[in-house]
């Protein structure tokens, strides 16, 4: 599934691609985490990375509350939640831009996390606290949602942990910051030169781009818990000793519990995802890699009732293995769950790929190109785009989209071999099951698709 996010994805470099991303607020994290996504090609470097930077989250977590001992496992509480909204990605992965989701909300709640650490190092003075708490909302072009989340988390602890003579300034300093969070996105998106549609949710810019609908609260819940925990251990102080917690009997037992709840939380997540989608997405690889028998042993392993996308594709692999195709008349798509509705894997996976591997390129290229505009440019259907435009002998269209994929770290390789036919048009008569797509093509033409 990791490795099918990448597919999802695509990191354009250069300063273009910056700015297209500084254009919105938490861009330089969504920047960072599509590039980062490019190690997800090889599953288990990208994970590890991942797993790196949430150790960093909890580490600053330790560092920012002062926790050791006992109250060490409250510091992988965030890291958890993290997990959760990468574990509980199921079809949702197609119906928003969610380039470089697997990386970019841990790289901002791990800036969150690096800006309340530094604030709570300056202890010692309250007007370089300050400074810091004013600073953070003004970072709001750049960082979105994770600089006012710490801005927040100062403001509190400000108000909270200064007394005597110095307790004025801070409220005073705190005032400013405050009015700075609710005045700072407003004044953005005044003099932002985008649609109105843009100052939807202002002030969590940064966050996945989902709805307020029902059927898009699972997706949100792992951000809401994040960020209500970050809140919590900033209250924290001012009802316990912390230094006291540290060595509790109550709280070892009690972080213990709190970690094993963390980890249920995850196999929950996890658990929940449709067993049918993830049928689909390695019999997607499997035809990929043109191993049609493996296709229908995929199928024939799910415990769930196949659907209607699974079923095309067994047929799919049937008509190549030269075996009878199964009758998929009555089949319906008609779902009450938006997210796991089958029109976004019929759109997206069907249309594509199976149009393309049927000789019908035109309609493979116009729903790859659609789903390309729509949701972002993404490796998987640059792909076909390219492929499509090689089987009708566009090459210089084919040229423009292979350029994308040859900037990229691994998908580099794909776009030299497909490079090959480009440049030189006679080879592509050698291109696996060339004679038999062609022969499917003539019958798409006469059909005036």
């Amino acid at each position: 599934m990791l490795r099918w996010l990448d597919e999802m994805s695509l990191f354009e470099p250069g300063m273009e691609g910056l700015r297209q991303y500084l254009l919105y607020p938490g861009g330089i994290f969504r920047f960072a985490g599509t590039f980062l996504t490019q190690l997800l090609y090889y599953p288990a470097l990208g994970a590890g990375v991942l797993v790196l930077i949430w150790l960093l989250c909890g580490w600053l977590t330790k560092i920012a509350f002062r926790f050791t001992g006992c109250t060490m496992p409250l510091c992988y509480l965030i890291p958890f939640c993290l997990l959760v909204s990468i574990l509980q990605l199921d079809e949702a992965a197609l119906s928003f831009e969610s380039q470089g989701y697997v990386f970019y909300n841990t790289l901002g709640f791990t800036f969150s996390l690096a800006a309340y650490c530094l604030f709570s190092a300056l202890h010692c003075n309250v007007y370089a606290q300050g400074a810091v708490t004013i600073l953070l909302p003004l970072l709001y072009p750049f960082a979105g949602f994770f600089a006012l989340l710490p801005a927040i988390m100062c403001i509190i602890s400000l108000c909270m942990k200064t007394k005597g003579n110095k307790q004025i300034a801070s409220f005073v300093m705190s005032g400013i910051s405050l009015l700075l969070v609710v005045v700072t996105p407003l004044l953005y998106y005044r003099y932002f030169t985008g649609t109105t549609i843009d100052n939807d949710y202002l002030y969590l810019k940064g966050l996945p781009e989902l709805t307020m609908n029902d059927y898009d609260w699972y997706l949100w819940r792992p951000f809401a818990v994040a960020a209500v925990i970050f809140l919590l251990l900033v209250f924290l102080p001012a009802f316990v000793d912390v230094k006291k917690l540290n060595s509790s009997k109550v709280m070892k037992w009690g972080g213990i519990g709190l970690f094993c709840l963390g980890i249920l939380f995850s196999v929950s997540a996890d658990g929940k995802k449709s067993e049918q989608y993830r049928a689909t997405v390695l019999m997607l690889n499997a035809i990929e890699d043109r191993e049609w028998n493996k296709v229908s042993h995929i199928m024939s392993l799910t415990k769930e009732s196949p659907n209607y996308t699974m079923c095309v594709l067994d047929n799919l692999a049937r008509a190549y293995c030269g075996r009878e195709r199964k009758s998929i008349g009555n089949m319906t798509t008609v779902s009450s769950d938006f997210r796991h509705n089958e029109d976004f894997t019929i759109t997206a996976f069907v249309n594509v790929s199976v149009n393309h591997n049927m000789g019908r390129f035109n309609q493979s290229h116009r729903w790859a190109t659609e789903q390309n505009v729509q949701y972002g440019n993404r490796a998987y259907f640059i792909k076909y785009i390219v492929r499509n435009a090689i089987m009708n002998g566009d090459m210089e269209f084919a040229k423009k989209f292979n350029r994308l994929l040859m900037r990229t770290m691994f998908h580099r390789q794909w776009a030299e071999t497909m490079n090959k036919y480009i440049e030189n048009p006679a080879l592509v008569s050698t291109l696996p099951d060339y004679d038999f797509l062609m022969s499917l093509r003539t019958e798409e033409i006469m059909r005036g698709e």
